[in-house]
């Protein structure tokens, strides 16, 4: 990682709706100041989360229901522009899209995503990877998991996050998004996958899961949640394809 001042890698600040500073992690005099260069922006919208850039830092500002109360949470992430190593850590070399490192980071809560009141996962394996390996070698299946890598970037928003978990598994999070939403990026992305397998006369068959997550639960319970919908899909598929052997 990069040399530098970790107390300053993170900053989160968090306001009232009078706009009174209730907590910071960094000191008030410092804080203030810091409120200032953001300016009114906050102010300003109903349309959260807000992202954007200010100085050397990724900025997200939310609101948040806090024992009934409404708050105001700014987080801002220093950047590393001049540090590749920081970058490629956090990366999947295949696919582009955030690998496991970046996950440990969103479970401490350490990330450009700050923990929401809601959001959905998804996760997501390739049902025939190995059989696609054993016939035409690692590079295809390489290729694979570039096309799913590819379909998922090209299906969620800026503000989502993409994961290579490991291998062939994938989580993805769709920030302030309901559980009928994640099946929608779920159908949007088996789509683009077999629209970019066809290209290369492949055929990728996924299955995925999906839950969502409140203050109520844990990470742990989530991932469990989106785990058992996965493998009822994979029960499924399988029934089918013995009926059909059968047959």
């Amino acid at each position: 990682m990069c040399k530098g001042d970790k107390n300053r890698e993170i900053i989160r600040i968090v306001l009232n709706k009078r706009y009174d500073i209730q907590y910071a992690s960094i000191d008030n005099q410092n804080a203030i100041k810091y409120l200032e260069k953001l300016g009114d922006l906050y102010r300003l919208t109903d349309n959260f989360p807000i992202e954007y850039d200010l100085e050397d830092y990724n900025v997200t500002i939310d609101e948040v229901n806090i024992t009934g109360n409404m708050y105001y949470v700014i987080t801002a992430v220093l950047r590393h522009p001049k540090c590749k190593n920081c970058r490629k850590a956090l990366t999947d070399a295949v696919t582009g899209l955030y690998n496991r490192n970046y996950w440990e980071k969103i479970i401490s809560g350490a990330t450009l995503h700050p923990r929401t009141q809601n959001f959905s996962l998804i996760l997501i394996d390739v049902d025939n990877l190995k059989e696609i390996n054993d016939t035409y070698g690692h590079t295809a299946g390489d290729k694979v998991i570039e096309i799913v890598g590819q379909a998922i970037k090209k299906c969620i928003r800026k503000e989502d996050a993409g994961l290579r978990y490991g291998g062939d598994e994938f989580i993805i999070l769709l920030f302030n998004q309901d559980k009928k939403a994640a099946y929608r990026v779920i159908e949007r992305i088996r789509r683009e996958i077999n629209k970019l397998a066809a290209g290369q006369g492949m055929n990728i068959q996924i299955s995925a899961g999906a839950a969502y997550y409140d203050c109520l639960r844990n990470m742990g319970d989530i991932i469990k949640m989106a785990d058992r919908d996965l493998y009822k899909e994979k029960r499924v598929k399988n029934l089918k394809k013995n009926r059909t052997v059968k047959n």
